[in-house]
């Protein structure tokens, strides 16, 4: 392999190496694991699951480019282009408030982590000691190159939307909004001014995103376009909405109607656009409860089993509490729904019975009456149940509602 000692066949040889044997399972554990690394060194974006959304994406999409990207035969440096995802969450950090640093930060934790993971995958194969040190140099200087160009164009991104940001009103209603949310002590008079919005009447909260939206969806202009749409079809006095990442924004609608699964309304929004709601709330601590609740039913939309275009708090409110343990989740399914956890026919016929007798309070006339079946159908498949289950349904009811909420929301 002496031939193939230059920084560009080594380069050559990485990529299609790692083109060939990487499965769709290494990509996204080695994605998984860039992001975690990340994550790690750059505190602000580990605590906000938008931002860690726009950063994996930026990074998927930068790899991508990394791998598919030609390296000239003479081993000069190879010009990476820049993902429009990591665009994408450099405008998202300045919306944020976030400081020029923590791009730098980023740009820091990438290199590590990729040099890392480098160095792991080259000492795994069987290759001759020159040719190990050829493809390390050619990592360490492809990488920096590709850093260097990353955070240089970045920085211009991130100053661009921050200077976009700093004129006019459009930065008073985002800093303010970001005053509220982290709980500082505003007075709402002149916080309501400021966001040209009431904050001492009742509000409902929405998180809004494109989730796989047709070609040519501005996730940004068209989400709020959308949003409108939806907050007149509601009646709502009033509406804020402030961008909350690529491909996502906050809003907040006074009073109006209540929006949710209804066809109508589902008529309105495009393919691939989802909304999570919170509760109306009062005031200046309504505005920030509805919008920690929309933050959590989004969260269950986006890791539930159910696609849906509307997602109220109030209806998987019990999932939200139950999803902060996800390892006791689990074990409270398998231990009350033992039996009948099955993807099969039969087993949704038994959890479908169980859960209309619970809802109708153990009468199983009503209960037929909902399934729209035989209140002696509803007997056999109760007794079979409880066969299943071995116990009586009537027995400590909380815990099994509580599996089949969580079982319905985010499966086995």
């Amino acid at each position: 392999m002496g031939s193939m000692n230059s920084p560009g066949s080594a380069a050559r040889w990485m990529r299609e190496h790692v083109s060939s044997t990487f499965s769709r399972a290494d990509f996204e554990g080695f994605i998984d694991r860039l992001d975690s690394s990340i994550c790690a060194d750059v505190p602000e974006l580990a605590t906000d699951a938008e931002l860690q959304r726009d950063l994996k994406a930026a990074i998927r999409s930068q790899f991508r480019v990394f791998l598919g990207t030609e390296i000239p035969v003479d081993g000069a440096r190879a010009t990476v282009a820049v993902s429009g995802e990591c665009h994408a969450l450099a405008r998202t950090i300045a919306r944020r408030g976030l400081d020029l640093r923590v791009l730098s930060q980023f740009d820091h934790a990438c290199h590590r982590a990729v040099l890392g993971f480098a160095t792991e995958f080259v000492a795994q194969q069987d290759l001759p000691n020159d040719f190990t040190l050829a493809l390390m140099t050619m990592m360490w200087e492809q990488t920096s190159e590709l850093m260097n160009t990353l955070l240089e164009e970045l920085n211009a991104t991130y100053t661009r939307e921050r200077e976009s940001l700093l004129r006019g009103a459009f930065s008073q209603r985002i800093g303010t909004v970001r005053e509220i949310l982290d709980g500082a002590a505003v007075d709402v008079a002149q916080a309501s001014a400021r966001m040209a919005y009431p904050l001492h009447r009742t509000h409902t909260a929405l998180s809004v995103w494109a989730e796989g939206a047709a070609p040519g969806f501005d996730p940004i202009a068209d989400l709020e376009a959308v949003v409108l749409r939806m907050a007149r079809e509601a009646s709502a006095a009033d509406l804020l909405c402030v961008p909350s990442g690529a491909s996502g924004l906050w809003a907040w609608m006074v009073d109006g109607d209540p929006l949710g699964p209804d066809p109508q309304h589902a008529a309105l929004v495009p393919a691939g656009v989802r909304f999570a709601i919170g509760d109306p709330g009062a005031g200046i601590d309504g505005f920030r409860r509805s919008h920690r609740e929309a933050r959590a039913a989004r969260s269950i939309a986006e890791n539930g089993r159910q696609r849906r275009t509307f997602t109220r708090y109030r209806d998987v409110e019990v999932a939200a509490l139950a999803s902060h343990d996800p390892a006791a989740r689990s074990a409270l399914v398998e231990r009350e729904l033992a039996g009948m956890l099955g993807d099969d026919a039969a087993s949704e016929r038994l959890r479908d019975t169980v859960r209309a007798v619970l809802v109708s309070g153990g009468n199983q006339e009503a209960a037929a009456r909902r399934l729209g079946v035989h209140k002696n159908t509803v007997r056999y498949r109760i007794q079979r149940a409880e066969e299943v289950l071995g116990r009586d349904l009537a027995t400590n009811r909380l815990p099994l509602e509580l599996a089949l909420e969580c079982f319905d929301t985010f499966g086995r």
